[in-house]
């Protein structure tokens, strides 16, 4: 690559900065957690945590080979590099994973086969809603190991 003037160039990004104070307010809620815990009996599998995040169809990759003087690197795509869906993962606080509840932005159900412990729906706007998150609750929460409903 040296002989030919062309180098590896990686493109560059923002982080979010922490909040001020992070950890303190980490260690405040672990307690807040604790003590609920303590007080209400809770069981480790009663409490979870869960994430909606969007996945893209198209993820560029972070790097490209460009001539080495380039002012400016343009990465190759497939065009659908704004084309994603959302999925919602969650666990128990007992380490228990619970089946992904992925939402395609669309009106109706992809006609392809699904994995079946995945749950698979439809939305216009490709988020979580209201009713989808009812749904969830009752076909996923509700059904998990220990569950209280």
């Amino acid at each position: 690559m040296k002989r030919k003037g062309l180098v590896l160039r990686r493109r560059t990004s923002v982080c979010q900065k922490l909040p001020a104070e992070f950890e303190h307010k980490l260690v405040e809620y672990q307690r807040f957690v604790i003590e609920l815990r303590r007080q209400r009996c809770y069981m480790m599998g009663h409490m979870g945590n869960a994430d909606e995040t969007p996945v893209w169809f198209d993820m560029p990759s972070n790097t490209t080979v460009t001539e080495k003087a380039a002012k400016q690197v343009k990465l190759l795509t497939t065009g659908n590099e704004h084309s994603r869906f959302t999925v919602m993962l969650a666990c128990t606080a007992d380490g228990k994973k619970l089946p992904p509840y992925i939402i395609f932005k669309r009106k109706t159900l992809p006609k392809e086969d699904f994995p079946r412990d995945v749950i698979v729906r439809a939305s216009e706007k490709g988020f979580m809603n209201e009713s989808l998150m009812l749904e969830w609750i009752r076909l996923v929460w509700n059904r998990r190991p220990g569950a209280l409903f």
